[in-house]
């Protein structure tokens, strides 16, 4: 999703920084990439969970 976004948008973002190191076989960064929307989506997954408490 976010490889779309910065396309039609024209911004140098993670996503595209992470397709290119895909297209361009660099795996430190690529997974790089992987690990930090992984980590992301787990902190929003937590910060969703402890807000549904609260309400």
């Amino acid at each position: 999703g976010s490889v779309l976004i910065e396309t039609i948008f024209s911004l140098d973002g993670l996503g595209r920084l992470g397709f290119e190191a895909a297209v361009g076989r660099d795996y430190p960064v690529m997974f790089g990439t992987l690990f930090l929307f992984g980590l992301i989506g787990l902190l929003v997954g937590l910060l969703s969970d402890l807000m549904y408490v609260l309400v």
